[in-house]
C-alpha cells in the first residue's frame, strides 16, 4: 500500500474544542463519481452483452468486516460492520445496505450498488459505490452527517458459497461540508450466503 502515500498531501488544522484535529486531504476529487459511473453505465448496457459466468451467482448474503479506520494516519483505529446484500439484480447490479461502528461509538449506516465479477479459480472482485449517514458520536469527525462510500473488495469462495476476503474503501462527504478529511479503511471480511441458514432452519429438527 506503500505506493498511494505520495497521493495524499495532508495537513493538520485543530478545531475550537482544541482536542480534535481534522485532515484536509487532497485526493482523487472525483473518485467516487467514477465509481458510481462505472456501475451505472454497467446497468445501461444490457445484459445479454455480458456473458453470464462474468458474475457470481446471485444469493442472499450477510457480510461480516473487522478493519481500520484512518490506515494512511499515525493514530488507526479498530472498527467492523455488517452488510446485507440480497439476491436480487438489476443487470447483474445489486444493492446493498451497511451498518458500520468503532472503538469510539462512531456510527455509519448506507445503502448502496456493487458489481460481484468472477475471476478465476474462485476469486471474486466486488467494486461498489454508496452513501449514508454518518454520527461521529466522541470518536472520528468527518466533517458532515452525509458521507459517501465507495470500496473495492477481493473474495476467495470456498464450498458452499463461504467467501473470505479483504476490501479497501473510501469514505468522505464529497465537499458538502468545507471540512472532508474523509478516511481509508482496510477491513477483512467473511461472507456467509444466508440460503444455507434457511435450508437449515427447514431442516427436521434443525431449529431445536
Amino acid at each position: 500500500m506503500t505506493h498511494f502515500l505520495p497521493l495524499f498531501h495532508k495537513y493538520r488544522r485543530r478545531t475550537a474544542s482544541g482536542r480534535v484535529f481534522h485532515t484536509v486531504e487532497k485526493k482523487f476529487p472525483h473518485g467516487g463519481k467514477i465509481g458510481l459511473a462505472l456501475l451505472l453505465a454497467a446497468c445501461a448496457v444490457p445484459a445479454a452483452a455480458f456473458p453470464a459466468d462474468w458474475f457470481a451467482e446471485p444469493r442472499h448474503r450477510l457480510n461480516v468486516s473487522i478493519g481500520s479506520a484512518e490506515i494512511f494516519d499515525s493514530d488507526p483505529e479498530f472498527c467492523w460492520g455488517i452488510e446485507y446484500v440480497p439476491a436480487w439484480r438489476f443487470f447483474h447490479v445489486a444493492p446493498w445496505i451497511c451498518a458500520e461502528t468503532g472503538k469510539n461509538n462512531e456510527f455509519y449506516s448506507s445503502v448502496g450498488i456493487l458489481l460481484e465479477v468472477n475471476l478465476t479459480h474462485g476469486w471474486v472482485l466486488l467494486p461498489s459505490f454508496g452513501g449514508g449517514y454518518y454520527s461521529a458520536n466522541n470518536g472520528l469527525d468527518l466533517g458532515f452527517d452525509v458521507q459517501f462510500r465507495s470500496s473495492l473488495a477481493l473474495e476467495r469462495e470456498f464450498g458452499r458459497g463461504h467467501r473470505l476476503g479483504i476490501s479497501f474503501t473510501h469514505i468522505s462527504n464529497g465537499s458538502l461540508s468545507d471540512i472532508n478529511p474523509g478516511t481509508e479503511i482496510l477491513a477483512a471480511a467473511y461472507s456467509l450466503p444466508l440460503d444455507l441458514v434457511f435450508d437449515w432452519f427447514r431442516r427436521p429438527g434443525g431449529a431445536s
